[in-house]
């Protein structure tokens, strides 16, 4: 009887690992679509899609590029015919969790509490930190700066460029950070009246610093990293103060039409594939499978302060209109 139960018990173990080699076959082969709603750059989505791609050849994958404002709204408005949602920030998905779909994937295990959504509605996948680049023809020595404090200093009146936050998700984080620092937006309030120059979108300033015609601004060290390696004259400093831990994701949108195709991707993005993929976008991926962005400092080396993204979230609207009214 114990010899006939062990023999069952193989076979049974047997048809098992082959009916999921063969599941797994059948998803590699079967023809599929899937469709991304991203806040991040399109040359962003179309490397990742390409790595996805050299997995996945049977899934046709289409993309869309909006500010992570605006797919907040379509998600919450039910008006976006995407499936997965990609590179929100986490003051945007936070809110967005109602409207996405329970999923966990294949790789849970390596994901923190703090790195993904309530009934893992997201995954955290990159770490869209913010550091200061300055054109080094422009500053050098002890002309750079080495706190968020000194871009107040008049010497670097009219040499600063910035986002307009009002206009940009990771610009609103750079005056969330100030907000923190000082409990409200004085020093906001100062860097402005330096003579600073607000573009509408966050690529105008890095370009302008890489051109020489500012020396200094904040951005996300995808930007840095990719100037760096365009062989611009730049280089950055993270503050003494610290910069805000942020965090950024993806998930699958409740009710989407493609909903095997967003969780093949999600268990891919997820691992250390996405991971990788996320690196070759100059960004800096949250899993430690994975070195951060070429020519930036490991994750270990950075000073950090809190940054709360609920908080974040909440005061969006009435930072955005305090910056408005003195700029």
């Amino acid at each position: 009887m114990k010899k006939t139960l062990v023999i069952l018990l193989v076979l049974a173990t047997v048809f098992t690992a082959v009916f999921a080699q063969g599941a797994s076959e059948a998803k590699a082969n079967e023809k599929m679509e899937l469709v991304l709603l991203s806040a991040g750059k399109e040359s962003e989505s179309e490397k990742i899609i390409e790595a996805f791609n050299k997995e996945y050849p049977n899934i046709t994958v289409t993309h869309l590029e909006k500010d992570s404002g605006d797919v907040l709204t379509l998600v919450q408005q039910k008006s976006s015919d995407s499936d997965v949602v990609l590179l929100i920030a986490q003051d945007s998905l936070v809110p967005m969790e109602p409207n996405l779909y329970a999923y966990t994937t294949v790789n849970d295990a390596k994901f923190s509490a703090d790195t993904k959504g309530a009934d893992n509605k997201w995954y955290a996948c990159s770490m869209p930190l913010q550091t200061f680049m300055y054109n080094t023809d422009l500053l050098k020595g002890n002309d750079v700066p080495k706190s968020w404090f000194d871009l107040a200093d008049p010497k670097y009146y009219g040499k600063i460029v910035l986002t307009n936050p009002s206009s940009s998700g990771s610009a609103y984080a750079q005056l969330y950070m100030m907000y923190k620092l000082t409990g409200d937006l004085s020093l906001a309030e100062k860097i402005a009246k330096n003579g600073t120059t607000y573009v509408t979108d966050s690529k105008s300033g890095p370009q302008a610093v890489a051109r020489g015609e500012y020396a200094l601004t904040m951005t996300g060290e995808s930007n840095v990293s990719s100037a760096i390696d365009n062989g611009s004259p730049v280089t950055y400093f993270y503050p003494s103060e610290g910069t805000g831990k942020r965090i950024e994701g993806a998930g699958i949108i409740d009710g989407c039409k493609n909903l095997e195709a967003a969780k093949i991707f999600m268990d891919w993005f997820t691992g250390k594939g996405g991971a990788e993929a996320i690196r070759s976008c100059g960004r800096r991926p949250v899993s430690t499978e994975v070195p951060g962005p070429a020519h930036l400092p490991a994750l270990s080396e950075l000073p950090f302060f809190e940054y709360d993204a609920i908080e974040a979230g909440k005061l969006k609207k009435q930072l955005r209109a305090d910056f408005a009214a003195f700029l």
